[in-house]
């Protein structure tokens, strides 16, 4: 017996069945591909060289010995509103379990942005042989792998630190994690933004919170911001004093309805994966502000099916970003195209309440150089 106490880790006597598994996986080769050492990065895994992140901020172990599993009424809630089933029969299927990885309490994005060799790893570790059920969830939620936090405090920490098109380059991020104190090679970093990069478009929103959950603290982030003020507070300047206001439509009989007003009206076509279109968001925000007496519109053509619908159907979409004018209820004219001169050329052309701020415009390109016409190459 002492032999054989000797393979045991202390307190095994109060725990003999999770210690007998235990004293069995020591003497058996760790699989490492097929764990997902959350919140870990996967490949890295593969590789058998972790890279470090969140699991040593949150003292995550893949035995979970004396871990508080128990799910709290607000977790329970949050587990039965996305699993099949009533009470202790419920169950996560798998798809159910990206949804609930990829959304918070309050808000998901219509971009699926959980890779699938991430989620089939978290369902290999984690699911039994009838899906997750609430004690399965409880080692998931105890593990670090729910996302938590509210849309625009995320949205906050992101707009700080992306590049004013939407995406975080690699050098900014490896700038964050230097900030934050925790300093990897170039090949570590590579491995990082390589998992994080689900499109390989560049780290952009839904990527972000993929890094908010295996190795950017949300916390830390807005920490890391603060101590970086002069950026951040130009950034606010900016948007204070040049930005005006959009109007996001969920649907066609939303749009239809601000049309239906007889006001000019400009939309932007938009998708969520169109890297232009992040790209000019920024110089519509600012041209909203330039032409005040014209409502503008976003629309996000793959949101739901009545925007799919607006975009095949009534805009016949086949470029984004893709804008529309309207003026007393009718369509007037479409192009595409993230172009500056082609985009003030269309409003004054077509609107009235364009044209009335030709000065303005004049004035704003002057003070603000991304909102001029491209200069030729020669």
């Amino acid at each position: 017996m002492a032999g054989s106490s000797s393979s045991q880790p202390p307190g095994c006597r109060v725990r003999r069945r999770r210690c007998a598994v235990l004293a069995a996986a020591a003497l058996a080769p760790v699989l490492v591909a097929d764990a997902f050492v959350a919140p870990g990065v996967p490949r890295a895994l593969r590789r058998q060289a972790p890279v470090p992140g969140r699991t040593a901020l949150n003292g995550w172990s893949l035995f979970h010995w004396g871990a508080d599993e128990e799910v709290d009424e607000k977790g329970r809630a949050r587990f039965l509103s996305f699993a099949d089933g009533e009470g202790e029969e419920a169950r996560l299927p798998r798809e159910s379990l990206r949804s609930l990885l990829e959304c918070t309490d309050s808000f998901c994005l219509t971009k699926h942005w959980l890779a699938e060799s991430t989620l089939d790893k978290i369902w290999k570790q984690y699911a039994a042989e009838d899906g997750i059920g609430i004690k399965e969830f409880g080692r998931l939620a105890h593990d670090g792998l729910l996302l938590e936090g509210k849309l625009e405090e995320y949205e906050k920490a992101f707009s700080g630190v992306d590049e004013g098109d939407g995406l975080i380059s690699r050098e900014t991020l490896g700038k964050i994690f230097a900030g934050l104190g925790k300093h990897f090679s170039a090949e570590e970093l590579d491995q990082i933004v390589d998992e994080a990069d689900v499109g390989h478009d560049g780290i952009d929103f839904a990527d972000f919170l993929g890094l908010a959950r295996t190795h950017l603290e949300l916390a830390e982030v807005v920490r890391y911001l603060e101590t970086t003020p002069k950026r951040v507070q130009a950034s606010d300047e900016a948007a204070d004093g040049m930005l005006g206001h959009i109007t996001t439509v969920h649907s066609e009989a939303e749009l239809d309805a601000i049309v239906a007003s007889g006001k000019d009206v400009v939309v932007k076509l938009a998708f969520t994966w169109c890297r232009p279109c992040k790209a000019f968001l920024p110089r519509y925000e600012k041209y909203a502000k330039v032409y005040k007496d014209t409502t503008f519109l976003k629309i996000v053509g793959n949101e739901n099916e009545s925007c799919k619908h607006y975009a095949k159907e009534v805009l016949r979409a086949r470029i984004s970003p893709m804008f529309a004018v309207y003026s007393e209820g009718k369509l007037l004219t479409t192009w595409n195209g993230a172009n500056n001169q082609r985009f003030m050329d269309k409003m004054e052309e077509f609107l009235p309440s364009a044209r009335e701020f030709i000065k303005d415009r004049e004035a704003a390109i002057a003070a603000d150089p991304t909102l001029a016409p491209a200069v030729p190459s020669r």
